[in-house]
């Protein structure tokens, strides 16, 4: 369906009633109040444009259509506002095709009678599919002065996006969940644009590229279950937050001077094919500015798939915060964590979430010696350090030991075991080791559940 402005003025004429067709239904009020010559009423009729919009903002849409029975002058107020987000409070509770045919007429509605600028306009209802009606909405929106857009298609094949998205000049926030993404040849960029997120998205390594190194004012980027890279190659000196999570995808990092926050999430480990483009340098490599480094799943193991350099290619002196987990029995794994660390001379907060391969043989002697020999560091401003789920092994004390002697200002050292009952030994292991920090407190908790 196509919308015109002008249809916005029919809303004038329209019973307030046909908003149980919105909305599915209008609550009805047991009592009526009783109004003094200052009423409530009042208070609400009078209220600056400024305050009813941040009422607005924090409402959902079907509680803002709601809002049409307050008071004659509230009637219409809805049909106004800016800032227009769908989700699942929109309709009552149901399922499937049903709940898609209900949400695709509400939002229709919505657009036929409002009248004003659109700045915001969300669709994040967990039901929605594609549908031809998604480019009409986005053809509608294109008059607007748009500057945040969110688009999630989640029950169904992957929605492919309409050119005309990549039009909207003004954006500083878009967010795709199902979509394929595929430009036009004439895009350039989106020029505002601060906040991108990815979410279950098929696009290809150049238009991941492109729309990165495009956005001059890009900040932050989210890029979670994507599929089509085959290395994700990112460039732009104003990006600030960097999230990726997913099977792991071999990265080149460059150029990411400003970058202060990133977290790495890999749910598979990096395949032997992948070993030339995963190594250590090409991702952390260029993270110079970087101030709280977060990884989680197979990631550093697959940091580890190469050949571990003996010391990594940069300092990062910004470096406050490192959280990672470590597997006990993968001597390259524990290699790249040293290095990570020997690197990281102002770090402040250190956590480890520590794991183990059954299947995998421990720690040899002379492996023990090697790491012990690559630990060189002093931590002169490490304060907070954490260990999760220790099972006890000695390359595990052995990191413990060394920090506790190599950090002058330690406050807190929080060790938590794998298991019930080793808590007491450990603790006794713990208090005979050296500590360089007179306030150093080391506190053995309760194993995690």
């Amino acid at each position: 369906m196509v919308y015109c402005r002008e249809s916005a003025a029919i809303s004038s004429r329209i019973d307030p009633f046909c908003f149980r067709y919105i909305l599915g239904f209008i609550p009805c009020f047991p009592f009526r109040m009783e109004m003094g010559p200052c009423s409530t009423q009042d208070m609400l009729n009078n209220l600056p444009e400024s305050i009813l919009e941040n009422i607005f903002s924090r409402l959902s849409m079907r509680d803002v259509v709601r809002t049409s029975v307050l008071s004659t002058k509230w009637r219409y107020k809805w049909i106004s506002i800016p800032h227009l987000i769908f989700n699942d409070e929109c309709i009552p509770v149901s399922n499937g095709s049903l709940h898609h045919n209900k949400l695709v007429k509400i939002i229709n509605h919505v657009l036929l009678l409002h009248r004003g600028p659109i700045l915001t306009f969300k669709i994040c209802s967990s039901q929605l599919q594609t549908c031809p009606e998604i480019e009409s909405w986005i053809l509608y929106l294109s008059s607007n002065s748009l500057t945040k857009f969110e688009l999630q298609v989640s029950k169904s094949e992957r929605h492919i996006v309409p050119p005309r998205l990549f039009s909207f000049r003004q954006l500083i926030h878009l967010k795709l969940v199902g979509c394929v993404i595929v430009p036009p040849v004439s895009f350039k960029g989106f020029s505002c644009l601060t906040s991108l997120v990815f979410q279950k998205v098929t696009l290809s390594d150049p238009t991941l590229k492109c729309l990165v190194s495009t956005c001059p004012q890009l900040e932050r980027l989210t890029l979670i279950d994507i599929d089509g890279p085959i290395l994700i190659e990112l460039s732009n000196p104003k990006l600030k937050y960097l999230h990726i999570y997913g099977e792991f995808i071999a990265m080149c990092l460059k150029d990411l001077r400003l970058l202060d926050y990133a977290r790495f999430y890999a749910t598979t480990v990096a395949r032997p094919d992948q070993r030339r483009t995963c190594n250590i340098s090409n991702i952390l490599g260029s993270l110079l500015g970087i101030q709280k480094l977060v990884m989680g799943g197979w990631f550093l193991q697959s940091l580890a798939v190469d050949d571990v350099p003996r010391r990594l290619p940069s300092t990062y002196d910004h470096l406050k915060s490192i959280s990672l987990p470590l597997n006990a029995k993968d001597m390259k794994e524990i290699l790249v964590a040293i290095y990570l660390l020997n690197s990281s001379p102002n770090l402040q907060e250190l956590e480890i979430l520590l794991w183990h391969n059954r299947d995998s043989a421990i720690v040899p002697v002379m492996d023990l010696q090697k790491a012990k020999d690559q630990l060189k560091s002093t931590f002169n401003k490490l304060r907070v350090v954490k260990f999760s789920k220790l099972f006890g092994m000695e390359i595990e004390l052995v990191l413990i030991r060394f920090i506790l002697a190599n950090s002058p200002v330690l406050e807190t050292m929080n060790i938590i075991p794998r298991k019930n009952g080793i808590e007491e030994l450990l603790l006794k292991q713990l208090l005979q080791f050296e500590r360089a920090s007179p306030l150093a407190e080391v506190v053995c908790l309760d194993p995690e559940t």
